[in-house]
């Protein structure tokens, strides 16, 4: 059964969402999806309300906390164990939280390794945002499973789909309230991030960025590449977000940075889902956060959930399934192994068998009668022999016809007044028709036969008085198996 996933991002008085259904084999883009809180609405719960009504209630959610409640730093640790990495990255952070990390969230995902080290995000952020977060959704009706930065999402996706680009890439996703920079090194892999929360262009606006937000973005891109040794002629920079769909926002970077500007409409950010639309550019932070949630090869995305804000819910996870279908599939496999090879010697039996009856049946039918045929032409041939048996005088176990015949004259003494007319022997019972004299003569006949031992059921059906003064009569009788001796007269 399909599971519905829903990947939804605030971003100011806007929420939106991307929808996805997924089977065990199969992930689908369903739509996109936004709504923005209405002038009379205290939060956005009611506009989630809306977007859950018009997308279809999910079975699993993601959301996005605003880049703006979150800090982060990329850390080198020397461990690969993910339990040990649990342990460390709270206390590495500690130095640069501007609270107790008592009070914080931690949470981090792994971005590569290099030998016993291991690279990886580490992102922060205070109790009170990730409660008000969760309780916001929760007024709408959703528990999202993860809570995460779209930010990190959106890197991890444009390093799977580069579309050729070999160099550096600098991913600038512009939103109403903030701008978050991600830099991809030539391997793809996240080397820094950072959001700068700036009150950017209202949705539909024409002009450009203010100057000042305009200049803080700059100039953090500006110190990203310095402090990266970034080649502005090798890296190229892609807009994505509400406030990149701003007709001069390109420009203006293009113009300050001297870097290629790319919108995010070149890139097919729906492939990995079979496909978007093309004003997907909004929505690319809900797209990229629907690959942690592929079948195949889902990215790793780093999760507040835990601790005490741990999801409870369904987890959605499809891994118990591919195990389930796997076996499923490897019993079957075996199973048809098994009965291949069965029918392959059934087959060579068979083979065997045909070929040792044509053997046999090669004296009587003659060489060239394949042995599956040689059964059904036994039995016709020997049912036409036992036909041309019976037309000789075979009768089955009873005597032939001519014992038969020898046991009656045996059995009839000579001179007794009686004239057969008419004989019929057929599978061991004689029938005759005749004449006697008189009735005595016949009860006589019928008493020499049961006395001769070689008859049983001796029955004189019909005996009338005929035209001429004699007696006709028909008389009938079945032959023993095993005659009897001849009883004394």
């Amino acid at each position: 059964m399909a599971q519905r996933i829903m990947a939804l991002e605030i971003d100011g008085d806007w929420v939106r969402a991307a929808v996805a259904e997924r089977t065990w084999n199969s992930f689908g883009l369903v739509g996109l999806f936004e709504d923005q809180r209405a002038a009379d609405e205290e939060d956005l719960s009611t506009a989630i309300k809306r977007l859950v009504g018009a997308a279809g209630k999910p079975d699993i959610v993601l959301s996005a906390l605003p880049g703006e409640f979150v800090a982060k730093r990329m850390l080198e640790l020397p461990f690969k164990d993910r339990r040990r990495l649990n342990q460390i990255v709270p206390f590495a952070l500690e130095e640069h939280l501007p609270f107790p990390v008592d009070d914080a969230v931690v949470a981090f995902a792994r971005l590569g390794q290099n030998g016993d080290q291991t690279r990886v995000i580490a992102a922060y952020a205070s109790r009170d945002h990730i409660r008000e977060h969760l309780e916001l959704l929760a007024h709408a009706g959703l528990d999202p499973k993860t809570v995460t930065l779209s930010a990190l999402a959106l890197a991890l996706l444009m390093a799977r789909h580069r579309n050729g680009h070999r160099g550096s890439y600098l991913i600038v996703n512009v939103d109403h309230t903030s701008a978050s920079l991600v830099l991809l090194d030539e391997a793809g892999a996240p080397r820094a991030m950072r959001t700068i929360a700036t009150p950017g262009p209202a949705r539909g606006a024409t002009t450009p960025l203010p100057t000042a937000p305009g200049a803080a973005i700059l100039n953090s891109v500006r110190q990203m590449m310095l402090a990266h040794q970034v080649d502005a002629e090798d890296a190229e920079l892609v807009l994505t977000g509400s406030g990149a769909v701003l007709p001069r926002v390109s420009t203006q970077i293009t113009e300050a940075l001297a870097l290629k500007v790319r919108p995010a409409e070149e890139f097919d950010l729906g492939r990995p889902f079979g496909g978007a639309p093309r004003d997907a550019a909004r929505f690319s932070g809900c797209l990229a956060m629907l690959i942690g949630e592929t079948p195949d090869n889902p990215a790793e995305l780093l999760n507040f959930r835990h601790g005490e804000f741990a999801f409870h819910g369904r987890t959605g996870d499809l891994a118990p399934f591919r195990l389930s279908a796997a076996l499923m599939a490897g019993l079957a496999l075996l199973a048809l192994i098994h009965f291949v090879l069965g029918l392959s010697i059934d087959l060579r039996r068979l083979h065997a068998i045909d070929a040792q009856l044509a053997a046999a049946a090669a004296p009587a039918l003659g060489n060239g009668v394949p042995g599956s045929e040689a059964r059904e032409k036994l039995r016709r041939e020997i049912a036409g022999m036992r036909k041309q048996l019976k037309l000789l005088g075979e009768n089955g176990g009873h005597g032939t016809p001519l014992n038969i015949l020898l046991a009656v004259s045996n059995a009839l003494r000579r001179g007794l007044p009686v004239e057969m007319t008419d004989v019929t022997i057929e599978e061991g019972t004689i029938k005759m028709t005749g004449k006697a004299n008189s009735f005595t003569t016949i009860d006589q006949v019928k008493l020499a036969l049961k006395r001769n031992g070689y008859f049983d059921d001796v029955q004189v059906a019909n005996a009338k008085a005929g035209t001429d003064g004699k007696v006709d009569f028909q008389l009938s009788a079945v032959a023993r198996e095993t005659p009897a001796p001849a009883a004394a007269e």
